[in-house]
């Protein structure tokens, strides 16, 4: 036996539907980036599992149940959701028939997921490696087993399954989304599809749940070909989403209504952004839709501005309002702070002929580091069909 793939699942950077996307049927823009978490997988016979990350300095070792896809293997809190991204795809494998054995599995970031600051310290960069690393491995694994990821949507469903599982966390699945299908527009599933699912599942479970139609929303989308992408770290610093989103709970909690109204105004500035978009990838009425998208962005980045300071969270400090409004006068057409916001990274689009302009104006900014990246409209990339 030796059968052996490799897989990869791309970054990503939300521009539209921060916070916002946690409510359906609220949309979303995210755009998939050229950097890569590579995922190699070669079944072995008997029933050993290896899971190595060398960039981790880890490498475990345990055994698989050939029968149910179950891992024994103890791993360090880092490694958490890899295993359990394993073990899913595994019990899926196994649930479609696949013939189970042992395994090797070796993933790799690209360097644009962390950066290293003084004292030798490896930062994230906030590309989403985590959702990246789901879907590679769950694809690694299926494309070993010749199973689908395509059927049902089932590698995306998988990698959704899995990141709940390990982290607890159940938010809008978009990194998710976008380390599978690359770049796109976003609604989310209805939350209870995966908080329902049980912690100690079948395997017919799980078949059962990638069978059945979820509601979430996914269309394949280009950004403009007359915009790039620049994009750098706060170095140093960054912003805790589960925090974030925790304070922005809250503040729904206290005052539901005025939530409710907030995120209602936010979603229909990205709406009109989006059908900007849509109209500008037509080539129709460039200038006026140019400034259409200009406009509903800012005017939705500063509503989020404002969901932050009702609930206690810089989402976007007056700081670095300063720095995104000195960016728009130094080759910025937009620019955000994407995902949850505050001083994890900053994201800029600027039309060609600017964008160089704004790289030189970041690289003079002290505590700013430019990370070389390009959007790409793919997702998961796997050597075996």
């Amino acid at each position: 036996m030796d059968n052996e793939a490799n897989a990869k699942a791309p970054g990503k950077i939300l521009w539209l539907g921060g916070y916002s996307v946690l409510e359906r049927p609220n949309i979303s823009f995210v755009t998939a980036v050229d950097a890569y978490v590579h995922a190699n997988v070669k079944l072995v016979e008997g029933n050993k599992i290896v899971i190595e990350v060398p960039q981790l300095n880890a490498n475990v070792s345990g055994t698989i149940d050939l029968n149910t896809g179950d891992l024994s293997v103890e791993v360090p809190k880092e490694l958490v959701l890899l295993k359990t991204s394993v073990e899913v795809a595994s019990r899926y494998a196994a649930s479609k028939g696949a013939k189970l054995s042992g395994m090797r599995i070796k993933t790799q970031n690209d360097s644009a997921f962390s950066y290293t600051v003084t004292g030798g310290k490896v930062v994230k960069s906030g590309l989403g490696s985590s959702a990246a690393v789901t879907v590679a491995s769950i694809a690694a694994v299926l494309k070993a087993y010749g199973i689908s990821g395509l059927e049902n949507d089932a590698l995306h469903k998988l990698a959704q399954v899995a990141h709940s599982i390990a982290t607890g966390k159940v938010g809008s699945g978009f990194d998710i989304a976008a380390a599978s299908h690359g770049t796109i527009l976003y609604n989310r599933y209805s939350p209870s599809i995966v908080k329902d699912f049980p912690a100690t599942y079948q395997n017919a479970d799980l078949q059962d749940l990638i069978k059945k139609p979820w509601d979430y929303k996914i269309e394949k989308f280009s950004l403009p070909n007359m915009f790039a992408l620049t994009f750098a770290n706060f170095l140093g610093e960054g912003m805790v989403t589960t925090t974030a989103v925790g304070s922005v709970s809250k503040f729904k909690e206290k005052d539901p209504l005025k939530y409710k109204e907030l995120i209602y105004d936010i979603n229909k500035e990205n709406e009109r952004a989006v059908m900007a978009l849509r109209a500008l990838n037509k080539g129709e009425d460039v200038s006026n839709n140019l400034e259409v998208f200009r406009d509903a962005f800012n005017k939705g980045r500063l509503l989020t501005k404002h969901l932050g300071v009702l609930s206690n969270v810089d989402i976007e400090d007056d700081d670095l309002t300063k720095l995104i409004e000195e960016s728009a006068s130094n080759g910025a057409f937009v620019a955000k702070l994407p995902g949850a916001g505050g001083r994890d990274s900053i994201a800029a689009l600027s039309l060609n002929s600017e964008a160089r302009r704004l790289v030189d104006f970041w690289k003079t900014r002290k505590g700013l580091g430019v990370i070389g990246i390009k959007i790409v409209n793919d997702g998961t990339i796997s050597d075996m069909k």
